[in-house]
Formats: C-alpha cells, structure tokens, sequence
C-alpha cells in the first residue's frame, strides 16, 4: 500500500468540518434579507385636526408711475432757466403742481413779436374805425340821392375789408402770444421731477425733452396672471397684499384696480393692475418710490375647519397621491388614496382618504410600503 492509498480517507475526513461551515454561512446570509425586512422604518407622524387654510397666488413686478411725461418745448429755442418758483431749482426729487411754470426757453424775440402784433391790431382797429365813418357819410348821402349806389358800395367794401384785416391781426395776435406761452414750459399735473435732462444755455428743438415728472401716488404694480385664473379675480374686490423690498419687515394692503383685456398670446398672461396709495417719511420725502422691485400675493379661496396636511407628506404616483397613514395597530402603516383641495405655501387640503384624529406619516414616508412596521421618533 503507498501513500497515497494510505491517507485518501484522511483527507475526505478533514473535508467535512469546512463543508458544514459553509452550509451553515449560506443559510445564514439566506435569512439575512428577511430579517432586514422585517425591520421597523423610522418616522415621523402627525395627528389630523381640522384648521383653516388660504391659497395664495403670489406674483413679482416692479412699482411704476401711472403717469409720466417727458415735459418738452414745442419750438427750438435756447433753453433760459430751469427753476420753480421762489428760485428753487427744478432739479430731480423737487415737487411740483399742475399749471407751474419749470422751465423757460429765451422767448425776448417771442415778446417783440407779441409787441409787434398788438401794434397791428392797432392800427387795423384805427383803419376800420375810420372806413366805418367814411361807410356811415356815403351811406348818409346815398340816402339823400347825393352819392351814387358805386359810391355807396365801394364805402361798403373798404368797410368790410377793415374788419377783415382786423380779424386778421388777432389772429396774429393769439398765435404770437401762444408762441410766448409755449415758451414757460408748466407742469402738467401734481407730481415730483424725476429726470432733468438739459442744463439752461442748452439749445432744444421742438419735442427734446427737458424734464421728466412722474405722479408719486398712487403708484401701481403690473403684473402678469395666467388666463386660467382671471374668473378668480374680481377688480375693485380681489385684496391684494404687496411687500416692497425697499421698505422691508412691512406689508402693504392695496385692491386689485383693474384686468387689461388682451391676452398675451406667447405667454398666455394677462396684465393686471395693483394701485398702491403712496404716504409720507417723518423728512417729508415718498415712502414707496418707483422702479421698486414688490411682491404680491392674492388670496384665490379660503377654506375654514377642514383638514389640512403639509404638502411634502404626500407622494404621488402616476395620477394618484398616496398619504401613510397607521393602522389602529399603531405598529404598521396604510398606503392610502387620498384626493387634494385647495394649496397654501406648504400645507394642502385633503378633501376625502383622511378623517380626523387619524395619524399620518409626514417624515420617512419615502421608505414605506403598504402595511410596513413604523418606529416613531421625536422631531
């Protein structure tokens, strides 16, 4: 017998111990898996009570002028003084009123023309007086057979080509004094210079502008709403609240004023106008100032007493949104369908799969299934 024959037995002997080891490791990582699944999920629950909830739209813009004018001469001219009344500069930030005068163009030549025209009614009022007396005489003489009917019509005549040239000169008369008018450029309603763009000694021309003035209140805010929530809004009712970045920790109250009745076609908006009435700082300048940048928000429906959950509860699939909700095992969960209301911030409103003093899952939800076993743990 060699050796080989002698130690065969030995080694399927030392075989087995090694055999029986990884049997036994393969039926344990086998139940490995089960026993993971079997394994509680950590969550956080909340109990379902009524409450009230609001859906608010919230839209951005900026604050605007709903009037401004670029104030301009009519005529060419050098630009004379820019000032208000008492000398006060007529510079960006001052006030003015409607009918003031805030700028004027050189207007000593427009003056000589108005002097010029007046002189000529003048005389055309002269000249007329006395065509009506030579008028009056041959008429006189006409009557006594004296002055022949030629006579008597070319008096008639003169006459009344005196009052044509005296009409004439009036005419002449209003348009120079119009011209020197135009001359004092004059606010054209109550407002706070916003822009000055000429120097005096600067030359214009007719439509350059000089000043621009904006009406300080009540100032609005355009902003663009979708088509599908304009039967939501009614102008004259709808509130709306509006935060101004520049006057921060303040929420202003303002009524939507109006709905502009074109629909944008490429974005399938629609303008709506926000009129804010505008006050005054304890320095006496405006609180709100256009070009601020404002956020709106407009309460679309309101909901009182019903149940309410935070929206990041919910997981939807496909068409359906499913809540966890516990069993009253208090160990295992529930996937169920529930249909959704109306939408404030974060919370929703569950209008049917949920009843009151039901408890729901709000954090952990992710990691569930139907009837999984829950742990819960404190926020």
């Amino acid at each position: 017998m060699n050796s080989t024959t002698l130690f065969a037995p030995l080694r399927v002997l030392s075989l087995a111990p090694l055999v029986a080891a990884v049997l036994l490791a393969g039926c344990s990582h086998a139940g490995g898996p089960a026993a993971a699944e079997t394994l509680p999920v950590a969550v956080r629950t909340a109990i379902a009570e009524p409450s009230d909830i609001r859906e608010l739209f919230q839209f951005t813009g900026d604050l605007e002028s709903p009037l401004s004018v670029d104030l301009a001469s009519k005529a060419a001219g050098r630009l004379d003084k820019v000032v208000l009344r008492k000398g006060q500069a007529a510079t960006e930030g001052a006030e003015v009123k409607k009918g003031q005068t805030v700028a004027e163009i050189a207007h000593d030549e427009l003056e000589a023309q108005v002097s010029l025209a007046v002189a000529q009614v003048h005389a055309a009022e002269v000249a007329l007086a006395d065509k009506d007396r030579e008028r009056r005489r041959i008429e006189a003489l006409f009557a006594e057979n004296v002055a022949t009917e030629q006579a008597r019509d070319a008096a008639v005549t003169a006459f009344e080509s005196a009052q044509a040239a005296l009409a004439q000169t009036q005419a002449s008369l209003r348009l120079a004094q119009v011209s020197l008018d135009e001359a004092f450029l004059r606010a054209p309603m109550d407002g706070v210079i916003t822009r000055r763009h000429l120097d005096p000694g600067a030359m214009v021309s007719a439509s350059t502008p000089i000043l621009t003035i904006a009406q300080m209140t009540p100032l609005r805010l355009m902003i663009a709403v979708p088509t599908r929530m304009l039967p939501m809004l009614t102008p004259g009712k709808t509130e709306v609240s509006v935060r101004i970045d520049g006057v921060p920790g303040r929420t202003f109250t303002a009524t939507l004023a109006r709905i502009f009745p074109a629909v944008d076609p490429a974005t399938r908006t629609a303008q709506v106008e926000i009129l804010l009435d505008n006050e005054r700082t304890d320095d006496g300048s405006w609180l709100l100032r256009p070009g601020s940048y404002a956020t709106a928000s407009m309460e679309i429906a309101a909901r009182d007493g019903v149940l309410a959950i935070p929206a990041s509860a919910l997981i939807r699939v496909l068409d359906r949104q499913i809540l966890y909700v516990v069993n009253p095992d208090s160990s295992t969960v529930r996937a169920q369908d529930v249909q959704t209301g109306i939408r404030d911030d974060d919370r929703i409103e569950i209008v049917s799969g949920l009843a009151p003093g039901d408890e729901y899952v709000i954090l952990g939800q992710n990691k569930l299934t139907d009837g999984a076993p829950i742990e819960r743990v404190s926020p």
